[in-house]
């Protein structure tokens, strides 16, 4: 009789879990089912790119002018671009005027002109390309941008135009801009120095590298002024000077 009564036990209690267990399964298929009933009537939004202010036709796109913004799928044009694009877009330039919050698209950029290197020149100012050696480059110190002071290797205290200050480096070979020397080998160090010279600054010069010339490196807080050096004064005796001078006295 105690035999039966555990053994019914046992199987009364293995039921109540086996229901107990199914109950929760189904309790989690049919939470489930809802959910997934739920998401599919409701409508899915998708994330698009947006100007975070507004943008005037040729301002470069930069990454704090962009932002995020969640749309429903229905209203979400095929052109539009994602946030994932963003990377892409940086560096070029509207093609329009486009609003605070409007989504960004292929047709609102277009690449920014190129700029010649003869339009970064200041006006009347003509650039000057020459061979350059380790010490007149401070054995790589010299960078593009830094303002210096040309000296004729035959410079005389007693002439002028031997002489020319604050005058910016171009280029050193062909990079213009400093970071692209940055990204270059260590031991590179470039063999040409392109300069800005106004028209009668490049005409002393090619006077000035027939001989050889050195570079100074000035301060970038410094603006040199050119000294006049003096001249010397040559005196000159007329006849009848001469004569006074060696006339006997009486």
């Amino acid at each position: 009789m105690t035999a039966q009564r555990i053994k019914f036990i046992s199987i009364f209690g293995l039921a109540l879990l086996l229901s107990v267990a199914s109950y929760e399964l189904i309790q989690k298929y049919v939470a489930e089912q809802t959910s997934k009933e739920i998401k599919e009537h409701q409508e899915q939004y998708i994330d698009v790119l947006v100007s975070r202010k507004s943008i005037v036709a040729g301002d470069i796109i930069e990454s704090v002018v962009l932002a995020k913004r969640s749309y429903p799928q229905t209203l979400v044009q095929d052109s539009w671009l994602r946030p994932e694009d963003a990377e892409l877009i940086i560096g070029l330039a509207a093609a329009r005027f486009i609003e605070k919050g409007e989504p960004l698209s292929p047709d609102t950029l277009v690449p920014v002109a190129a700029k010649t290197f003869s339009q970064s020149l200041k006006d009347s100012y003509v650039a000057v390309t020459t061979m350059i050696s380790k010490p007149q480059l401070h054995s790589g110190l010299l960078q593009i941008g830094d303002q210096v002071t040309l000296v004729s290797a035959s410079f005389d205290v007693q002439e002028d135009n031997l002489v020319l200050n604050n005058i910016e480096v171009l280029a050193l070979d062909d990079y213009n801009q400093p970071n692209q020397l940055a990204l270059s080998n260590q031991d590179y160090l470039p063999s040409t120095i392109t300069f800005a010279f106004s028209t009668e600054q490049a005409l002393v010069f090619e006077q000035m590298r027939r001989q050889g010339f050195a570079v100074w490196l000035q301060s970038p807080q410094t603006t040199l002024v050119p000294i006049s050096r003096p001249k010397s004064i040559a005196i000159y005796y007329m006849q009848a000077d001469r004569e006074v001078d060696n006339a006997s006295n009486f």
